[in-house]
């Protein structure tokens, strides 16, 4: 985790040097605009950052862990999906008090196509999500859970953890299955995701009627801790390639 002073110049940094701007729309791709011709360079103010800007870059190069393949961003299916969102879901039970059935992401909130194999940096991480959501919990009625696992069929799938598995037919969820057994509608199930989705975003408007459970940790910071942890206990890092949803 950051310390308040490098979390203040990753912001005075971003500002000042950056040579773009990022406009965030949750399930598209990133546009870059340049603004070097706008705010021209402060010489004076960038050689006075320049070692705490040296210091922040020796924080994103660490080393976190090593991967033993690329994790790509596919659809319906994705090992950058699996290996994501079972981490949320195992660092999730940790957090939580009551058990959490499964976990998930949008699609759209990863906003690079590859973690490429060997070294991984916590830079990479940042990149690969680079906005504020936290990760929280919300519990859904059957009913919801249909609705919600429904509306990713629709857009061809979203990562989703360990214990979800379901087929896409004409872009519905059929033969749903949660912990290796069918969706039961009148049962509850807890589902770990980001307050971006659970708040209703991303085209999610039915999962705002319902009371969350937030962590008050970044999804990014969430994936980071497990990585350092896996490293201060000498575990490497594993990689489900299997097909949850057919």
């Amino acid at each position: 985790m950051y310390s308040g002073r490098l979390l203040w110049l990753l912001g005075i940094i971003l500002i000042v040097s950056s040579c773009k701007t990022v406009t965030h729309l949750a399930d598209t791709n990133v546009n870059y605009l340049s603004t070097n011709s706008f705010y021209p360079t402060d010489k004076k103010l960038e050689k006075m950052i320049a070692p705490y800007k040296n210091e922040l870059s020796a924080e994103m190069d660490k080393i976190i862990g090593t991967l033993d393949q690329n994790l790509e961003k596919t659809r319906p299916n994705s090992n950058l999906g699996n290996w994501f969102t079972d981490i949320l879901l195992t660092e999730a039970n940790k957090m939580f008090f009551k058990e959490v059935d499964i976990a998930l992401q949008n699609y759209g909130g990863f906003r690079i196509p590859v973690v490429n194999k060997g070294p991984l940096k916590k830079g990479t991480i940042y990149e690969l999500m680079p906005f504020d959501n936290h990760l929280v919990v919300v519990e859904l009625d059957g009913h919801t859970m249909k609705e919600l696992v429904d509306h990713m069929a629709e857009s061809n799938g979203w990562p989703i953890s360990r214990n979800l598995e379901f087929t896409i037919s004409n872009r519905k969820a059929t033969d749903i299955l949660i912990k290796g057994k069918a969706l039961d509608l009148n049962k509850t199930y807890r589902v770990a995701l980001p307050d971006y989705v659970a708040t209703g975003s991303g085209a999610a408007k039915f999962l705002s009627r319902f009371e969350l459970e937030d962590s008050g940790v970044f999804i990014r910071d969430v994936v980071i801790a497990h990585l350092e942890g896996l490293q201060e206990e000498n575990k490497e890092i594993t990689i489900d390639n299997s097909e949850r949803i057919h």
